[in-house]
């Protein structure tokens, strides 16, 4: 390809390599992207990380943290908070309805969890309205910490790049994948577990109903799913990967102290339902649900580590990149 290669750090420890094109090269290959993943400093974490800031953005936010003018046509897939819907993950963050007459974004996600308080089908269902309001401004802070970053990208990085096509391919780089199975989870506390003290509960239920997804009653037994999503690091069984989708190039890929699952033979098409069995038998990652509710302040000590992890510059690095390369695709 032609054109002015340059180098800027974005942050310490990492080089982006932008090339600015005089003509659109042809797309790069699925076995070249974990390569240009990797060589842009994005972390072998990519697919979960994002996946872990973006689930429950909103158009709101969006304008808010990242991009101004953005639309309800954002592009950016989110985890549908209505968990009684069929349609697990939502293509594009919806417009959520903040009460513009707050002005603090805190006091308007406040607003918003106390409007749908009565709502047991809607956010995180077995989380007390205290753990939704730390969750959303958990999210907000996340958001916060990457709006440096997206900057920083907006200046430099052409959204044409080869970079942003593998970013932005969230069919095959582990994104949409990651989405469902967080939906899964919030669905079905503890599915992931490996328990069936926690498992057994939601496949009898699924195996005598001919509904969609597991009535609420059912979810509702358990507490809530593990706010550290598939983002906590698991020493004890590394996988090299930025995905399974991407097992063409996994050899070259960095180590990522990771609890990592493959998606091998998941069909997210299927209904809740259908999925269930696959979901609790073949995505095993060892996700518990949360160990206490917030009703003490030695509770909100064990809440307050959870929601500190990760935190981690790569963290916010891959969500920047990604939301920028989404949000102006062409």
């Amino acid at each position: 390809s032609s054109g002015i290669n340059a180098e800027w750090p974005l942050r310490p420890g990492v080089v982006l390599v932008v090339f600015f094109l005089g003509a659109v090269a042809a797309a790069p290959t699925l076995d070249q992207c974990p390569r240009i993943l990797s060589e842009a400093g994005l972390s072998p974490n990519f697919a979960p990380m994002v996946t872990h800031s973006i689930h429950s953005l909103t158009v709101e936010d969006i304008r808010y943290y990242f991009k101004p003018n953005a639309t309800e046509e954002n592009g950016i897939p989110t985890v549908n908070l209505d968990v009684r819907s069929a349609e697990r993950v939502l293509p594009n963050a919806p417009l959520i309805g903040y009460d513009d007459a707050f002005k603090t974004k805190a006091l308007k996600s406040f607003d918003l969890v106390m409007r749908n308080m009565n709502r047991t089908w809607w956010g995180i269902p077995k989380y007390s309205v205290l753990e939704k309001v730390a969750h959303a401004l958990h999210m907000a802070e996340a958001w916060e910490n990457a709006m440096g970053e997206y900057k920083m990208i907006e200046r430099l990085l052409d959204p044409e790049s080869d970079l942003c096509s593998c970013v932005t391919d969230i069919e095959n780089n582990g994104i949409l994948n990651h989405l469902n199975l967080i939906a899964f989870k919030i669905r079905y506390p503890g599915i992931t577990s490996g328990k069936d003290s926690l498992t057994n509960q939601y496949l009898t239920s699924a195996n005598s109903t001919d509904s969609t997804t597991v009535d609420t009653h059912t979810r509702k037994k358990r507490g809530g799913y593990d706010a550290s999503y598939d983002a906590s690091y698991d020493a004890e069984g590394y996988e090299a990967s930025y995905d399974a989708s991407y097992s063409a190039a996994r050899d070259n890929a960095p180590v990522a102290w990771h609890r990592s699952v493959r998606f091998d033979g998941i069909n997210f098409d299927l209904s809740d339902v259908e999925l269930l069995k696959d979901v609790a038998e073949k995505l095993v990652d060892k996700s518990n649900v949360m160990g206490y509710h917030i009703d003490s302040a030695e509770h909100w000590e064990y809440w307050k580590n959870v929601l500190k992890l990760p935190q981690d510059e790569s963290h916010y690095y891959d969500l920047a990149m990604f939301m920028f390369c989404k949000l102006n695709q062409v």
